[in-house]
């Protein structure tokens, strides 16, 4: 195609010239400074500024807001557009009913003054542990045979208890023994106790019995007056011989048909019976002693002593 039959609106490439730079402007104080002859001294001293302005500081920085931290604009919060769901609301707890007002205290003062004592608190009544025995076919029996002689039948802490009458105590011991309803092959215990103020009953007799084939437990008691003996039971159970010796070495009861009434514990001549409630405990195993056994005073020679721990020395 020839030069003729190109576009003629389509620019030709036609080399363009740069315009050279132009020359900066030259404040006038710059221009005054290099005409001035102490411009060079000037220059340095600013140079030497600028180095030292450069170097760092050992004092602590100011917190001065910088111009960026104060121009800076804070961005805006993110808007949740998400709606939130409801919150349920919690029941409303009920208020605790208002306390009564606690009564005054009384004061001794106050107490005085008013003439009269506040009233003492009830006294705290205790488990019942002694209960009348009914309705019990073996206690029925008993009070059937012996009727009148039998003059308490109890339970305390389930232990059955009969007392009887010192006239019928052996009697009743005995049947106690052969019933085959009861079988009381087994004397337990054996032993007294000392009531002072009881005038005629001063000391009650108490055998404990036991069945080895019923397994079952009775207590029996019959009070004796003081100076007076009790019916001796060595002839149904023989281990009553020392239970019964023993009975009269600490409270001084005597057991009529016993055979071999003597102290078991304590010599025949130790004054008193230890377990009488007047007896009097302090000093009477003195009373005793000074009387049977003769003190006699031990010279011994003190320097032996003295050389002993001289030689441990």
């Amino acid at each position: 195609m020839s030069d003729e039959t190109k576009d003629p609106n389509a620019t030709q490439d036609t080399p363009q010239t740069e315009e050279p730079p132009k020359p900066e402007a030259v404040p006038a104080s710059t221009e005054a400074a290099a005409k001035s002859p102490d411009a060079k001294l000037t220059e340095t001293a600013n140079v030497e500024s600028s180095a030292e302005a450069d170097k760092p500081v050992d004092a602590k920085p100011v917190d001065t807001p910088s111009t960026e931290t104060q121009t800076k604009p804070e961005a805006p919060a993110e808007v949740s557009t998400k709606p939130e769901p409801p919150k349920a609301e919690a029941p409303a707890k009920p208020a605790p009913p208002p306390r009564p007002p606690a009564p005054p205290k009384a004061t001794p003062t106050a107490a005085a003054a008013g003439g009269h004592k506040p009233p003492a608190p009830p006294a705290k009544k205790g488990p019942v542990v002694t209960v009348e025995i009914t309705d019990d076919p073996f206690i029925d029996k008993i009070k059937a045979k012996f009727g009148d002689a039998i003059s308490e039948a109890v339970a305390t802490y389930g232990q059955k208890i009969v007392r009887v009458k010192k006239a019928t105590y052996h009697e009743l011991l005995e049947f106690l023994h052969d019933d085959p309803d009861s079988e009381f092959d087994m004397l337990a215990d054996l032993t007294a106790m000392h009531y002072p103020a009881k005038a005629g009953e001063e000391f009650d007799i108490v055998a404990q019995l036991y069945s080895t084939t019923k397994n079952q437990r009775l207590r029996v008691k019959t009070a004796v007056a003081d100076g007076e003996d009790a019916p001796s039971v060595t002839d149904i159970w023989e281990g009553a011989n020392w239970m019964e010796r023993e009975a009269y070495d600490m409270f001084g009861v005597k057991f009529s048909g016993h055979p071999d009434m003597r102290r078991i514990l304590l010599p025949e001549d130790w004054p008193g019976f230890p377990l009488r409630k007047e007896y009097p405990i302090e000093y009477r195993d003195n009373e005793w002693t000074d009387k049977h056994i003769e003190y006699r005073e031990v010279d011994y020679d003190t320097s032996l002593i003295n050389v002993r721990y001289a030689e441990r020395r």
